[in-house]
């Protein structure tokens, strides 16, 4: 047989599979075959859950060896070393904070009200970054007045919301210069905004801090680096002014703005009384409820490090 019919037969036969392979059913197993692996053992019952599950085993053991070590602690100095180690681990985790630059801040408008008034005040945390906040100021009794810094939580409204603003008036009412401001990514702040749309891409300030937080990690950094250093120069702005007693510094938030609270009277001498509100859990429960939330409250490797969220009332 020469070549060109021994080719002739091989295409027939390949074109002639081709075409029972395209028009064949699929092939099944053997009737009554079970090809599943991983059935009856105990091991790999539930493999899809097997990574998460790793990790809470390293989670867990690492959250145990913190509190071994907490057990330990039985003297004032060795309590205080403790809180340095805290602070300084907490720094390292987020990058560090920035250079302290000029505020330059402008109060742009206010507003008169019947027993307090409210400043409209822009300014600089760093230098081109905007931080829009209002000052609540007593018009009753004597400066210099005690003051509060409140942190906002993820409300949308931010500083504008109704239920923050009942409150920071009634502070100022009763004697308080409150200062709240605007979390980056929220209220007068949004970073994802549609110019042609004029909406809100991120369509939620949970979903606008996950997209900077994602950026941040991406250069090697940590949105809380951000937010906190926010808080530390909204303080600064607030002690700037004459009418506040230096020595008598509150800070009190809700939600998000108690993670905020958490972490500047951790991290501040300046705050002499912090109250933060639905925050202080710990990770133990966190890790078997809801889970890590947004990115500023993750700061990696938060565990690792020992750490737990009651370092933060422990380091204040």
């Amino acid at each position: 047989m020469d070549h060109l019919v021994k080719t002739q037969i091989s295409d027939s036969i390949i074109l002639s599979l081709a075409l029972v392979l395209l028009t064949a059913g699929p092939i099944r197993a053997q009737s009554g075959e079970d090809l599943n692996v991983l059935k009856g053992s105990a091991e790999f019952s539930a493999s899809r859950e097997m990574l998460s599950r790793y990790l809470m085993k390293l989670a867990l053991h690492q959250l145990e060896e913190r509190e071994r070590r907490i057990t330990q602690l039985s003297t004032k100095e060795e309590v205080t070393r403790r809180q340095a180690e805290v602070r300084e681990r907490i720094l390292t985790s987020i990058g560090r904070l920035p250079e302290r630059t000029p505020l330059n801040p402008k109060v742009v408008g206010t507003l008169e009200r019947e027993g307090y008034k409210i400043e409209k005040v822009i300014f600089e945390s760093q230098p081109g970054l905007f931080v829009t906040a209002n000052l609540y100021l007593p018009k009753t009794g004597a400066p210099p007045y005690p003051a509060i810094l409140f942190p906002l939580g993820h409300e949308q409204g931010s500083k504008s919301h109704h239920a923050w603003q009942r409150l920071l008036i009634t502070f100022a009412r009763n004697g308080f210069v409150v200062l709240t401001y605007d979390p980056i990514g929220q209220g007068e702040r949004i970073q994802n905004y549609d110019p042609d749309f004029k909406q809100w891409k991120a369509g939620s300030s949970t979903t606008e801090h996950t997209v900077i937080g994602v950026q941040c990690l991406l250069t090697g950094e940590n949105l809380a680096r951000y937010t906190v250093w926010d808080g530390m120069r909204a303080l600064d702005y607030l002690l700037s002014r004459k009418e506040v007693d230096s020595t008598k510094i509150g800070c009190t938030g809700n939600s998000g703005g108690g993670t905020m609270t958490a972490y500047l009277s951790a991290l501040d001498d300046r705050i002499k009384v912090a109250a933060p509100s639905c925050y202080i859990t710990s990770w133990r429960w966190l890790l078997k409820t809801i889970g890590p939330q947004d990115a500023e409250q993750c700061m990696p490797p938060f565990l690792l490090d020992g750490l737990d969220q009651p370092d933060f009332v422990e380091a204040f």
